[in-house]
């Protein structure tokens, strides 16, 4: 991955007050049983024709988690249909601020080697069905196709409850 796409775009294309449509990206066309990177993202601008799209996910690798809420990245249009999109309506200002203060209070274990995005996306979208920001419907969907696992207990935790 060049250098580029990974940088931070935010501070150039910052969210504004239209509405938006907004999406949940699944990594490629099927999962594979093994791990499938999820991501919330919508469109705050363009730079050199590639759209700029704000990240709402849960990112690192397994034991090293974080959450970021102010990302921007610079994406290929090409590289966006090679993933998965769901899509979960169009968001005002607003409910964009809404889905980022529940993204912000989902509670996990960044040192976590058992839950990880697709638990934390999971839980966020059940945050977002409570405050109607997407339909029960939509949620299941999207549960069954990525999939979406509920949280499991850490190893430390199993132990403890022995």
């Amino acid at each position: 991955m060049s250098r580029q796409v990974s940088r931070n775009y935010y501070a150039f294309t910052p969210d504004d007050n239209t509405e938006k449509d907004v999406y949940l990206q699944a990594h490629g066309h099927n999962f594979d049983g093994r791990e499938r990177h999820v991501v919330i993202h919508w469109v705050n601008g363009t730079l050199a024709d590639n759209p700029v799209t704000q990240i709402v996910q849960l990112s690192g690798i397994r034991g090293k988690f974080v959450f970021d809420s102010l990302v921007a990245k610079l994406r290929n249009p090409a590289t966006l249909e090679s993933h998965t999109q769901y899509y979960l309506g169009s968001f005002t200002r607003a409910e964009r601020q809404l889905l980022l203060r529940l993204a912000n209070e989902i509670e996990f274990d960044k040192t976590s080697v058992i839950n990880g995005c697709r638990v934390w996306m999971r839980e966020l979208l059940l945050k977002m069905v409570r405050e109607k920001l997407i339909s029960e419907e939509t949620f299941e969907v999207i549960e069954e196709d990525v999939p979406l696992p509920k949280r499991m207990p850490e190893p430390d935790e199993a132990i403890e409850d022995s």
